[in-house]
């Protein structure tokens, strides 16, 4: 829009047309590349590596899971020792290649994330998760449809987290399609408004 307001004020000067057209130009090849450039950053920035957005990109195979929160233990002291909290897996489930296609292409899209959003303010609490294989590699990347927050792990290790709002809807809608009997995931479509 910038582009605009700049060329509509070289056009209505008659001794500039010439100038505004390739003030056009140039800003046109300027401007859009830095926008992209942005999104691309952010998420290279969440998956750490070129490795690891390969392992996405060109994954073998992809499987999804539910998780169920065990909750973090009290100490005799009334504290809550966090390293006792944890995710118990179902079974793993293979993912349609469709799917999985349609979940890699929204993951690595930078319109998928919200850079500037946290959680809330509440403390995620992660119901699905989701692996991406390449090899004897793999990404796993773990929601929570509350305060929608995707955590992203190699390894046990945390590479990144973020907020995925934006894109929200499309991701429930294609992890539904693996588990389409899933209560919890069919309330979260409903609060959303999203078709069951």
């Amino acid at each position: 829009h910038l582009t605009f307001l700049i060329v509509e004020f070289l056009v209505s000067r008659p001794s500039l047309p010439m100038k505004a057209f390739f003030l056009l130009l140039i800003s046109t090849l300027w401007i859009g590349p830095v926008f992209s450039a942005e999104t691309v950053a952010g998420v290279a920035e969440l998956f750490g590596t070129p490795g690891n957005l390969r392992i996405v990109r060109n994954a073998d195979k992809v499987d999804a899971c539910l998780l169920h929160h065990v909750e973090a233990a009290t100490r005799p002291d009334g504290s809550v020792d966090r390293s006792t909290e944890r995710y118990d897996e179902t079974t793993f489930v293979r993912v349609p290649p469709e799917t999985a296609a349609t979940l890699r292409d929204l993951l690595l899209s930078g319109k998928t994330y919200d850079w500037k959003a946290g959680n809330g303010g509440r403390r995620p609490q992660f119901y699905l998760r989701l692996r991406f294989h390449r090899s004897e590699e793999l990404i796993a990347l773990d929601f929570c449809f509350m305060c929608h927050v995707v955590h992203l792990t190699r390894a046990g290790e945390e590479i990144g987290h973020a907020n995925f709002s934006p894109n929200s809807d499309l991701i429930l809608q294609a992890l539904r399609q693996i588990f389409p009997n899933d209560e919890p995931l069919k309330q979260v479509a409903k609060e959303a408004g999203l078709p069951l």
